[in-house]
């Protein structure tokens, strides 16, 4: 076979072409993971969020999430002492979606619910409460680490 130019250029068509395929199977192969499935829509109800958000900062004690040694500690706040509690609590890890751990709200006479550690992995998560009481929806966000 002789060497010339068009062979050359053929190679060199037919290298960028077969790296081009083997980009786009790779590509196509790849996790991605979205930080909301339906943002869209959700973001169409952003005022509500923010109406929400208005509401939890109004009351005197914000809502706390803590860490003790085997669970997390989600506190309502004391305003609500003897009311009914209804929502979601959406443990969100933004690093990989399949970690996230979406429960009720079941608060205790104490206004706490104990969500225990091995549901978890070591790493940050973003607690999103959302929350209605007498009527009223809030919202509240808190960053942790998981040990």
């Amino acid at each position: 076979m002789k060497w010339n130019w068009g062979t050359g250029i053929f190679l060199v068509i037919v290298l960028f072409l077969g790296a081009c395929v083997a980009f786009i199977i790779y590509s196509q192969r790849q996790k991605w993971n979205m930080v909301e499935e339906d943002y869209y829509p959700k973001e169409l109800r952003h005022e509500e969020k923010l109406v929400k958000i208005r509401n939890a900062n109004a009351l005197t004690m914000q809502l706390q999430v803590k860490l003790d040694k085997s669970n997390m500690i989600v506190q309502f706040p004391d305003d609500f002492q003897g009311k009914v509690i209804t929502g979601i609590i959406n443990v969100y890890r933004p690093s990989d979606e399949d970690l996230d751990v979406i429960l009720p709200v079941a608060a205790d006479t104490s206004l706490s619910q104990f969500i225990p550690l091995q549901r978890f992995s070591r790493g940050r998560y973003v607690v999103k409460v959302d929350w209605r009481c007498a009527g009223k929806d809030y919202f509240t966000e808190k960053d942790i680490f998981i040990p």
